[in-house]
């Protein structure tokens, strides 16, 4: 295998964990926001106050806030990443969805094909 289809094979390798393992953390926090809300909606439908539980929702809140940290270092890794692909042989391999903007791609629905619009007017 030539050196640079070897380099672009362990780079592609490398961003299929990567994705895989950001996609995990999202799933993660949204889990945790439905728990938050199934939570809340349960101890109101059993009539109890707000007291009873507490501690329960003082854990989930530590829970969501590891995730939400965890999300931060993530953003640490992309550009520790970077770092490495720069003073690498990696520099020259290029694959979507490692340099990620700050600005969102505008999206385009599934169903119609249309670019989603925002603050059109």
């Amino acid at each position: 295998m030539k050196r640079a289809d070897q380099a672009t094979a362990i780079a592609a390798r490398l961003q299929h964990a990567l994705l895989q393992a950001e996609a995990g953390q999202d799933q993660s926090i949204q889990r945790l926001g439905r728990l938050t809300q199934v939570m809340t909606r349960s101890r109101r439908e059993a009539g109890l106050s707000a007291t009873v539980g507490q501690p329960a929702f003082d854990a989930l809140a530590r829970a969501l806030a590891a995730q939400i940290e965890a999300q931060s270092a993530m953003v640490d890794l992309h550009e520790a990443l970077a770092e490495v692909k720069g003073r690498t042989r990696f520099r020259s391999v290029r694959l979507g969805g490692l340099d990620k903007q700050d600005e969102p791609v505008p999206r385009v629905t599934k169903a119609t094909g249309l670019r989603v619009v925002e603050d059109a007017a």
